[in-house]
């Protein structure tokens, strides 16, 4: 019988009166791919967190190759042979993408081998087009990640490697490259873990899953032969899917007239489909005071030089980082809510002025929203990503109404319980006469909340209403738009 590479053994972890992990067991075996799975709060990230030494398990042992190992640190687990990647890369803005390629390590990059080798490992996660001297604040969250990726190839030998939501910000040309690559590290006996919430690639890249609830191992499966309809029952066996109702459609609020005419109506939820970090994301920053976007609201011509003008007149954002742009880690959950709306007038009240009305707001949104975790004091940072996510959508949604909300990439990296309440939360929004955009890279997304949408690639528009077969039509059309041979979508 193989020995296990890496083994959990009666694993229990604790926060204080809480219980994130209750008595994990889980073995992987050299060369496997894993996916780990579980609804927002189950305990994965904890999991990969006592792996790397990042939390001290309260009960139970860690096995690497059949002996027991504690991970220190961070560090320690990369000298063992543990790396991660996690979702928020670990990056310094200020420096250039070769600095965080050999930041903390006693090689200084410099040398021509280190810059070869570096780009070489930028290559095989398809990060092959970044300068090794650019900054990495100037880089999107996507490229960061490939950063990351490169970062952990660095290290030396990987016997475990830890994927956090690795492809939530990735395209498909980028994801495959990642696929590629997972596929020959493991073929050389390499262990991959891989947390994901995007089922369809846990299907098409993992040997097995294994499934978390409530900090215990709630089941195992094979994938082979297991459909993303059957792993999102496994994972909530009593989700529900919503059927998609039609919107019902009131006036024109909003009016793109450069450069792209577009119309949006009062009630509708509308996508703005393209390639990872692709003009729809400009799109959504032109409308919040980054420019270049020449529009109409409610029938006035609509100027909005700064994110303070465009709230002003009812149009709010929800940005794709939530973490970096977002939410203040430090901030109590209840604040992050209530940050945007300090001292601030809507139709010439106040919002929220009063502590007691943050208090019965902030309980109404966590209701609204299905909100778990800890108390409105706790951080928000002590929130899973899920969690977090939904904080982040109740800024935007309940301190005030908006009239237009913007929604970059609304449901990326929470699991399907999450999405079924940020769709429920978005959808109620419009009914009560917001006018919604989101802006995406996920077809999946975009068919799961929209009314209809536009596609836009290479300076090229197509407008979709809904059908049947909404996904595989958003795809296809934004294939016909892209221009340059080899891009996908």
């Amino acid at each position: 019988m193989t020995t296990a590479r890496l083994a959990f053994d009666d694993v229990t972890v604790d926060f204080g009166v809480t219980r994130a992990l209750d008595g994990v067991d889980l073995s992987f075996a050299p060369g496997e791919i894993v996916g780990l799975l579980g609804h927002n709060g189950a305990g994965k990230s904890t999991l990969v967190n006592v792996a790397t030494g990042a939390v001290r398990s309260t009960g139970g042992r860690m096995l690497l190759d059949g002996a027991p190992v504690t991970a220190d640190t961070p560090r320690h687990a990369a000298e063992l042979g543990i790396t991660v990647i996690h979702q928020t890369p670990a990056l310094v803005g200020n420096l250039t993408v070769l600095d965080n390629l050999y930041l903390g390590r006693d090689r200084t990059g410099r040398a021509r081998a280190d810059r070869a080798a570096a780009r070489a490992a930028l290559a095989e996660v398809g990060g092959e087009g970044l300068a090794l001297d650019t900054m990495v604040s100037t880089l999107e969250l996507g490229q960061r990640q490939i950063v990351d990726l490169a970062r952990g190839l660095l290290h030396g030998a990987m016997k475990v490697l830890l994927l956090d939501e690795p492809t939530a910000a990735l395209g498909q040309a980028e994801t495959d490259a990642l696929h590629a690559l997972i596929r020959r590290l493991a073929a050389k006996g390499t262990t991959i873990i891989y947390v994901s919430h995007r089922l369809p690639d846990i299907i098409e890249v993992c040997d097995r899953v294994a499934i978390l609830r409530e900090g215990r191992v709630a089941g195992e499966h094979a994938v082979t032969g297991l459909s993303a309809g059957a792993l999102a029952k496994a994972l909530v066996p009593d989700l529900q899917e919503a059927e998609h109702v039609a919107a019902r459609v009131g006036a024109p609020v909003l009016e793109i007239t450069s450069p792209h005419p577009m119309t949006f109506r009062a009630g509708e939820v509308v996508g703005l489909f393209g390639v990872a970090a692709g003009e729809q994301f400009a799109l959504l920053n032109g409308l919040h005071g980054a420019g270049g976007v020449e529009a109409i609201v409610g029938g006035a011509v609509y100027r909005a030089r700064t994110p303070l003008e465009a709230i002003r007149q009812g149009v709010h954002l929800v940005v794709a980082d939530r973490d970096r742009d977002g939410l203040i880690s430090g901030l109590a959950a209840r604040d992050n809510v209530y940050l945007p709306w300090r001292g601030r007038r809507v139709g010439g009240t106040r919002v929220a002025p009063t502590h007691r009305s943050r208090v019965t707001g902030y309980a109404d949104a966590r209701r609204r929203l299905g909100i778990l975790g800890p108390g409105p004091e706790s951080p928000i940072s002590a929130f899973s990503g899920g969690n977090r996510q939904k904080h982040l959508l109740a800024a935007w949604l309940y301190p005030a109404a908006p009239r237009v909300l913007l929604l970059a990439q609304p449901t990326q990296g929470v699991d399907v319980g999450a999405k079924a309440d940020i769709r429920r939360a978005v959808r109620q929004a419009a009914a009560e006469g917001a006018t919604v955009l989101v802006a995406s890279a996920e077809s999946d997304e975009i068919a799961g909340l929209c009314d209809r949408s536009y596609v836009l690639s290479g300076g090229g528009i197509a407008e979709l209403d809904r059908t049947p077969d909404f996904d595989a039509a958003l795809l296809q059309t934004l294939l016909d738009l892209i221009p340059t041979k080899g891009v996908s979508a």
